[in-house]
């Protein structure tokens, strides 16, 4: 029996995730990622400091019950949501029923299994390959863990891809996006109660390598494809025809990447990608700064290019904005 086809999206945040999300939906109709870009249907299991999660997706089902989530802040700055008409058109005829399951009494395993079967079930006859999640989680350090990844394995035909960015640049734009974040929050009242100070820049560099390491062990090499956001939208179109044979589906035209081209502090808000620019202009990345880092963190780039052979398209220098 031929298993349902799953897309995980192993993310980095700030590396273009968005416009890569979009390109596999909305244009090359690849994989359909449900009511929105992230579900965190298991969040407080595998983060139990968040118990956000679980109320977030009752709050979410309520939403889309009572027709008030389509287009609901879909351009609003700072969001990624998938809930565009456009979005949501291939759902109108998905049983409710599936959604109302999967959020009632407590999150498992088994609900998070027949809910994405349900919905692979449906979107194949819309023309789509496979269904899409995100459940980059940290390590297996736990039963629980260790039994979810087993459990999507035996379930699902999974595939896992990452999109990374300049360790430094994608830093910089998640440390700044914190900064706004912060900065509305408190001109609000902080009504959420978010922390009001963003963590120091340096907590934001990620080393990539362990995490690919890590999942090419549970879902094996051959399931796991990574690449550069710089390549996919700057080069000669390479790291495209990889990404179509790795997924085996033709990729079209991509979605419009503000990182790429990278403008720094000049990026403007555009309702297509409305969370890229969020925050952006709160600080210029200037040669100095880059170089601080980039000196700092030069084990990540060393780590890559230990791996790959060489450094994607303008990792390890800065650039000048114009």
């Amino acid at each position: 029996m031929t298993k349902p086809k799953m897309l995980s999206m192993g993310r980095w945040c700030w590396a273009a995730t968005s416009p890569l999300v979009y390109t596999l939906q909305r244009n090359a109709k690849y994989a359909h990622f449900g009511y929105t870009k992230t579900f965190k249907i298991l969040e407080p299991y595998f983060r139990p400091t968040n118990q956000r999660g679980s109320g977030a997706l009752q709050g979410l089902y309520k939403r889309v019950a009572n027709g008030t989530w389509e287009n609901s802040k879909s351009y609003h700055p700072g969001t990624h949501r998938l809930n565009t008409t456009q979005d949501l058109e291939p759902l109108r005829d998905f049983p409710l029923s599936h959604f109302g399951k999967l959020v009632k009494g407590l999150p498992t395993i088994s609900k998070y299994v027949d809910f994405y079967s349900a919905l692979y079930e449906h979107v194949v006859k819309k023309g789509y390959k496979s269904v899409g999640d995100s459940f980059s989680y940290p390590n297996v350090t736990s039963e629980f863990i260790q039994r979810f990844y087993d459990t999507v394995i035996s379930e699902f035909d999974v595939k896992v891809l990452f999109i990374a960015r300049d360790p430094v640049r994608r830093a910089f734009s998640e440390y700044l996006s914190e900064r706004q974040r912060t900065e509305d929050c408190q001109s609000y009242g902080n009504p959420k109660g978010v922390r009001l100070n963003p963590l120091p820049l340096k907590l934001y560099v990620k080393n990539y390598i362990p995490k690919i390491l890590q999942y090419n062990q549970i879902f094996g090499e051959e399931n796991v494809h990574v690449v550069a956001m710089e390549d996919l939208w700057e080069d000669d179109g390479t790291a495209k025809q990889q990404l179509s044979n790795f997924l085996d589906h033709p990729i079209p035209k991509l979605w419009k990447n503000l990182y790429a081209p990278d403008r720094g502090h000049l990026v403007e808000y555009d309702p297509d990608v409305p969370c890229q620019a969020y925050g952006q202009n709160l600080q210029v990345l200037t040669e100095d700064i880059y170089y601080h880092f980039k000196n700092k963190y030069q084990y990540v780039y060393d780590a890559w290019e230990k791996h790959y052979g060489s450094l994607p398209l303008h990792w390890g220098t800065p650039l000048k904005y114009l």
